[in-house]
């Protein structure tokens, strides 16, 4: 999910000209650089999608499923799969071997650290042609957009697994008991009431949601509403 999150924002500011705008794209990058390199994302996203795989094949099988939809799903998936093949596991070389990249990734941590007084190198490659800046985030990006584009379609598929079910928090404290037989990958909340927000807890047996809103000393404390929402376990 952290994956997702920042390849939309990286999506959100690629297309931009602004110099503010490209540096977040780069420091996304790099933010996204450093999960896959420091953990076998790819891996992981093969072993799902060939969970998923599996699953397609057994509701096309199903006489009350939608076949054309597991049919048209298994093809996308098995399109990713092969190309997640054809990366190997080398894929983060062309990253991890750009002298650019490295020297980023070097001042990645420090904060302030990719200031123009301390990389001018930066602040001359920001400034310089823009068809060149664009081409060369186009080059990084494609590098990690096989993957990426791997785990926001698992994500789809994972949320549209499961539909909402109206509830209701009493005093803004709902808790869920946990079948034995369930298997929960993300818990989601719907929410209009916009005057509280949810945290979620939980364990192999229970998940517990309260909903918190502020005070009048500004204060984030559980409120003593009943909140109605939809929950997704997907």
């Amino acid at each position: 999910m952290r994956i997702e999150f920042l390849f939309n924002r990286l999506k959100k500011f690629s297309g931009s000209k602004n110099h503010w705008e490209i540096r977040t794209t780069v420091h996304t990058l790099l933010e996204i650089y450093t999960i896959l390199a420091r953990t076998d994302v790819r891996r992981e996203v093969l072993a799902d999608l060939d969970r998923y795989i599996i699953q397609m094949q057994r509701f096309q099988s199903m006489p009350d499923a939608d076949n054309e939809m597991a049919t048209n799903l298994l093809e996308d998936l098995n399109s990713i799969k092969e190309r997640m093949i054809k990366l190997g596991t080398g894929y983060l070389h062309p990253l991890r071997d750009d002298d650019f990249i490295s020297a980023l990734l070097h001042r990645h941590t420090l904060p302030g650290g990719k200031a123009e007084f301390d990389m001018p190198r930066y602040k001359f490659w920001l400034e310089s042609d823009s068809k060149a800046v664009k081409n060369d985030l186009n080059r990084w990006i494609n590098v990690i957009k096989p993957v990426c584009g791997g785990i926001e379609k698992l994500m789809w598929i994972i949320r549209e697994s499961s539909e909402p079910i109206a509830t209701v928090a009493k005093s803004g404290q709902y808790n869920h008991q946990i079948g034995k037989t369930a298997q929960i990958s993300l818990i989601r909340v719907f929410l209009d009431n916009a005057s509280a927000y949810p945290e979620i807890s939980g364990g192999r047996h229970m998940i517990a949601i309260r909903f918190l809103d502020r005070d009048s000393n500004g204060q984030f404390i559980q409120t003593e509403e009943n909140i109605e929402f939809k929950l997704s376990l997907c």
